[in-house]
């Protein structure tokens, strides 16, 4: 956690002064990673429960534009190899890596269970008004203290869709590809809208659904929930 903060106060500090230009308005064709020296900040509350268990989830990350196919984040980073030009339309390819999750090991108490990979996202933009999303990763989960670790494969698929001026609706589907756990597969889905404010200013709501069984496979029970609902506020400058 002190590390995460460190890394905040480092990235407000780089991005003190204001980005000479800020992303796209419209979600469908804002791109995958920041512009040149823009700071994006993210904060969201929801509810989530999994089974008889069921809590508060609070969330929390920074994104800084080293330049404007260069973006570093709260423990991950990702590079854009492939623009759509001086068009809005077409298709823009980025490669990522970072911490893509963490769980606790069950019956072992403060044995957190790290999850670091590398991915390729795409995002292909047919209009002002519609989007696509795919994507590949490769995930590692270090199991600390032990030898038997874990891996899995995630290939998702989405789409974002303006509705109404300003609002958008995005629909993702994920298929978890699980090794060296008891179940072999996994699906995630979610849906969400966003609204912008502003330019600078988003605020969006969430739903999720899990079929992953953190019990199952040999974490805690509120280590990953299987329905949750939230919010969410993001400000770019």
């Amino acid at each position: 956690m002190l590390n995460k903060f460190s890394l905040l106060i480092a990235l407000a500090c780089i991005g003190a002064s204001q980005a000479s230009e800020l992303s796209d308005r419209n979600v469908v064709t804002r791109s995958l990673t920041v512009q040149d020296s823009e700071l994006q900040v993210v904060g969201a509350l929801g509810y989530g429960k999994n089974g008889d268990e069921d809590g508060i989830e609070v969330g929390f990350d920074a994104r800084y534009g080293l330049n404007d196919d260069w973006t570093i984040g709260l423990g991950h980073t990702r590079y854009r190899f492939l623009d759509r030009g001086d068009s809005d339309l077409g298709l823009e390819l980025t490669l990522g890596a970072g911490l893509k999750g963490m769980y606790e090991k069950l019956g072992q108490s403060n044995v957190d269970v790290l999850g670091y990979g590398a991915d390729i996202m795409g995002k292909y933009v047919y209009s002002q008004d519609t989007a696509l999303l795919f994507g590949a990763q490769y995930v590692f989960w270090n199991v600390q203290h032990t030898d038997k670790n874990a891996d899995e494969y995630r290939f998702n698929l989405g789409v974002q869709h303006q509705v109404l001026e300003d609002v958008v609706v995005s629909a993702d589907y994920t298929l978890r590809s699980l090794n060296d756990m008891t179940q072999s597969t996994a699906h995630e889905a979610s849906v969400s809208m966003n609204y912008a404010l502003s330019r600078s200013l988003d605020a969006g709501v969430y739903l999720k659904y899990s079929s992953f069984n953190p019990q199952e496979n040999g974490f805690t029970a509120d280590s990953a929930n299987k329905q949750g609902v939230g919010a969410y506020v993001s400000y770019r400058f």
